[in-house]
């Protein structure tokens, strides 16, 4: 890290090695793992090219259709490139940021820290999924409204707040929280007497009216699809057991326990502190109440609901985290030598640790190493979810379920394990879900039927209800297909060796 002489040489060379080493990180990550189960949802839903999805806004899909046509490939780690190019782009805009406001030496240390927050590396940071864009244009939004957080600002051109709202229209698109960071931007106008005039400004209903441009594709299949995707995400942040204290106050550990594990633990209790501190500091400067207004929506937002609720998740206010990176920065950019030297241990330590379980994770969810020694996977290792269930295409076509003459309909009991299989299948079989949570799984048009022909159901093997989700199987099927029998199970494996099994049954028309 820097902590004596900074010159604008030595700054670059430790902004290289920062943003190299995370990219390293991010490569061998997406070498090693898996998609997930959003990132396999968000690939099979790309091949439906819409204005908008059930659960998200679309560009993500957008990017990950693209990427797609152009490589003609859906192999995970060429379909993660575009997003953890996104990643590098983001540490630099948040480099550019911090500095602009604190200097370099804050830049650097910002990043630093930025690059080793396990949210920050991996999921935003290089998954098929809508966080790392919104993140990018969060940014670059915040980056063009960075003027205003100059005292001697009255006013910024209309042609910035045009760029601004562009930006901040496309973090719409990726995921609809960025609009807690546009109330952000509102609060920080409000909150100070030389800001309110601001409020006046043209260019203020400029951005906003391109924002909504931008948006409008949402907004219209929203209207023409009873507003499902509105209504699902604030139906999950609503509680579904009335006022029950215990059930909301575990989840609202929970959130923390996760922003904990996100952030890692030195990041969220500097970050915990610094927001307290300033908070009720009135010697803020007018870019550290700029960051703060940002940080401060969502971060509260969610953890108030978080209260109220049941269904939360903890990666939903690290769009407000985002921007404390430059307040954290600024701190530890501050210390006096001795301080700069602990912190530097900490940094290392921390920076050890955290790629250190990168190293031995991506090892194990490839082959199992740290459980192999066991006779059986346990229970509690649900890797499963982050690898590739490619051995269930080979073991369909072996059985000769998968044939030339069109795709396969196959049914599973939930989107989870019918993104993993759909994904896995490709283009060889139309998968559709049994049950209420369908996702957009039950927006997509009905596969032509085969009625002489048998469908499958399949999914991951349970541990203790096999019988009832049999008995749904029956339930949901009856009527259209009068025998349903079990199949041998698909065993998955990994590294070489079985790992779990999916229970596959054939149901014939009548």
């Amino acid at each position: 890290m820097i902590d004596r002489a900074v010159t604008p040489a030595r700054v670059a060379i430790v902004v290289f090695i920062i943003v190299f080493a995370a990219t390293l990180v991010r490569l061998y990550g997406a070498a090693m793992l898996g998609l997930g189960v959003d990132e396999s949802y968000m690939v099979v839903m790309a091949r439906h090219p819409s204005l908008s999805y059930f659960d998200h806004p679309p560009l993500t899909f957008w990017i990950v259709h693209v990427t797609a046509w152009l490589t003609g490939s859906e192999a995970g780690f060429v379909l993660r490139t575009p997003f953890i190019a996104m990643s590098v782009i983001s540490t630099l805009l948040l480099y550019q940021l911090t500095a602009r406001f604190y200097g370099a030496k804050a830049g650097v240390w910002a990043i630093a820290w930025f690059s080793i927050s396990p949210f920050f590396l991996l999921s935003a940071g290089s998954w098929v999924v809508p966080d790392g864009p919104m993140m990018l244009f969060l940014l670059i939004a915040a980056s063009l409204l960075a003027p205003l957080s100059d005292p001697t600002t009255r006013h910024i051109s209309k042609v910035r707040w045009g760029f601004a709202g562009l930006a901040f229209g496309l973090a719409l698109l990726s995921k609809y929280m960025a609009v807690l960071s546009g109330l952000g931007v509102l609060l920080f106008l409000l909150s100070g007497r030389t800001t309110r005039p601001l409020l006046r400004s043209s260019g203020l209903y400029i951005a906003i009216t391109i924002a909504l441009l931008v948006f409008s594709p949402v907004i219209y299949w929203n209207a023409m699809n009873d507003w499902q995707s509105f209504g699902f995400q604030l139906s999950r942040s609503v509680s579904s057991n009335g006022v029950d204290l215990t059930v909301h106050l575990l989840n609202s550990g929970r959130m923390l326990l996760g922003q904990l594990a996100y952030l890692q633990p030195v990041t969220l209790f500097v970050f915990l502190w610094l927001l307290v501190k300033l908070a009720r500091s009135a010697e803020k400067t007018r870019a550290d109440r700029y960051l703060l207004c940002l940080a401060i929506v969502p971060i509260v937002v969610f953890n108030v609901v978080a209260l109220l609720s049941r269904n939360t998740l903890p990666h939903w206010p690290m769009a407000g985290y985002l921007f404390l990176f430059p307040l954290l920065g600024n701190w530890f950019a501050s210390l006096k030598l001795e301080g700069t030297m602990i912190a530097n241990r900490v940094f290392v330590a921390s920076a050890a640790l955290i790629f250190t379980v990168v190293v031995l994770g991506g090892l194990h969810f490839k082959t199992g190493a740290l459980t192999r020694p066991l006779a059986s996977a346990p229970r509690w290792d649900d890797t499963i979810r982050a690898m590739d269930w490619f051995d269930v295409r080979e073991a369909l076509h072996r059985r000769g379920f998968l044939q030339e003459d069109g795709p396969r309909l196959i049914y599973t009991l939930n989107w989870i394990d019918g993104a993993k299989i759909a994904y896995a299948l490709g283009d060889q079989a139309n998968v559709r879900i049994l049950g209420s949570d369908q996702r957009h799984f039950g927006l997509l048009p009905e596969p032509a039927s085969y009625p002489e022909r048998k469908v499958l159901v399949a999914g991951l093997l349970p541990f203790d209800d096999w019988e009832e989700r049999l008995r749904r199987v029956h339930a949901s099927l009856a009527g259209s297909y009068c025998t349903i029998t079990p199949d041998e199970p698909i065993t998955i494996n990994r590294g070489g060796v079985p790992y779990r099994a999916l229970f596959l049954l054939s149901a014939s028309s009548c």
